[in-house]
């Protein structure tokens, strides 16, 4: 009787065990704009102070506490509370200039230039703070303003706004009718030649197709020129999904969100609202997958940081 009795006892804390055995991440698909994230329904806003008007990057502090931003003005890092939104601190870095795109890898934080500058600051914690600087493949022309990190693969993403190539004066169609994404590798220190993804016309056009066939009628004028075939898609911030792995590109004109899968493949494609997303130019993720998007303010309205739960 005893050893039934303690044979029942086994079996229950058994099946208690697995009950209470942790679950996987739920896998991150997007079948519809709004079964993740409900892009023009923030979860929180926060409003920016003025120094932060034109906010043109974000990512997360390395210890991942705070948020960090720039302006595309100020040689600046403005650390920032991401409960409830204030700046707690702000990091002078280097003179004025246009810097586009903010990155933290591991404890050092990355900036880059619209001409492709990139600059990387170890020492965030002083009041006072050295910088290395880069000067890789990527010119003025290509116009570079997303900055994102890859951890799987230890390389960063630059989305580039402007031409799509490395070619002088370009007037290939092929270039002119894509947006690209480059990647450094991190351990070589090198950008490579060949872009990591391409946003084609024919990409968008078939992915278009396939998931919004009711857009057809306008030849997706939204998305696509009809006149030159070029994309209404011009990269203004990127970041890499921390549970998905999937790349998420905002266009700042147009207000679109592209979401690539790691392979690069078309994913997701939703046009933003613009009363809510007046300019958008920045987008990071917690570790949780919390998404925070920056937009900068316009004439009288304050930036603003919106914040996404992850669902």
């Amino acid at each position: 009787m005893r050893f039934i009795f303690f044979m029942f006892l086994l079996g229950t804390f058994l099946l208690s065990c697995k009950a209470q055995k942790p679950t996987a991440s739920p896998e991150f698909t997007l079948k519809s704009g709004n079964e993740i994230y409900s892009f023009d329904t923030p979860d929180r806003t926060f409003d920016l102070p003025e120094s932060l008007r034109e906010i043109s990057g974000l990512t997360l502090s390395p210890d991942g506490q705070e948020l960090c931003a720039i302006n595309d003005e100020y040689g600046i890092i403005y650390f920032i509370d991401k409960k409830i939104g204030g700046v707690t601190r702000e990091l002078k870095f280097h003179k004025n200039g246009d810097y586009e795109g903010i990155e933290t890898v591991g404890k050092s934080i990355f900036i880059v230039k619209s001409t492709g500058t990139v600059y990387k600051i170890d020492d965030i914690e002083k009041d006072s703070v050295t910088f290395k600087k880069e000067k890789y493949l990527l010119k003025k022309e290509n116009d570079t303003e997303g900055l994102g990190y890859d951890a799987k693969n230890n390389q960063l993403l630059f989305a580039c706004k402007g031409r799509a190539c490395l070619h002088n004066g370009c007037t290939i169609a092929g270039c002119l009718t894509k947006k690209s994404v480059y990647r450094m590798d991190m351990n070589r220190n090198r950008v490579a030649k060949k872009p990591a993804f391409d946003i084609t016309t024919e990409a968008v056009t078939n992915f278009l197709k396939k998931n919004k066939p009711e857009l057809a009628e306008n030849n997706f004028e939204d998305f696509i020129d009809k006149d030159d075939g070029h994309l209404h898609f011009h990269p203004s911030a990127l970041a890499v999904h921390p549970l998905s792995e999937d790349i998420f590109i905002l266009s700042s004109k147009g207000k679109t969100v592209i979401v690539l899968n790691p392979d690069g493949e078309i994913k997701w494609i939703e046009k933003l609202d613009k009363r809510i997303h007046r300019q958008p130019e920045g987008i990071a993720f917690d570790k949780d997958g919390t998404m925070y998007i920056s937009n900068e303010g316009k004439k009288e309205k304050k930036g603003k940081i919106y914040v996404f739960n992850y669902r």
